[in-house]
């Protein structure tokens, strides 16, 4: 199956983690770096919230909600499957993911999310800002 042969309205939204092997093949679609299934497992264990966005049965599409569940929440693993992007399912992916904080969060949560390069204008379109000089975003990853 393409991406051609399936409109969007035959996109399936599930409120579910993707399984191991979904996150771990929609994972190795963008690049970035790999992890152990141990480590996947656990993650996913402590998701507050995901959607699958699924084709002719196939997982295409993810997005997770982590974070303390009242203070911070943070938008994870927003992806699509290269040969499906652009056809609205991001967009629907989010307004779920929009949907769930704006009734699981408080007043003044922060709900952050870290970006990939290129696709800044997206999360803008869902009110997401770029810290400002005075606030920087800082991040490492343990080797």
């Amino acid at each position: 199956m393409n991406a051609e042969d399936i409109g969007i309205m035959k996109i399936q939204i599930e409120h579910r983690n993707p399984t191991l092997r979904e996150y771990q093949i929609l994972r190795g679609s963008t690049g970035w770096e790999d992890l152990d299934d141990s480590t996947v497992e656990k993650g996913l264990e402590n998701s507050l919230f995901a959607v699958c966005a699924i084709a002719g049965g196939q997982t295409v599409g993810i997005g997770r909600i982590i974070g303390d569940g009242a203070i911070y929440f943070y938008i994870q693993d927003v992806i699509v499957m290269p040969a499906f992007r652009k056809m609205g399912i991001g967009d629907r992916i989010m307004r779920e993911l929009e949907e769930w904080l704006h009734k699981n969060t408080y007043r003044h949560s922060f709900i952050g999310l870290m970006a990939a390069e290129g696709v800044k204008d997206f999360y803008t379109r869902f009110g997401y800002l770029e810290r400002g000089s005075s606030r920087p975003g800082m991040n490492k990853l343990r080797d």
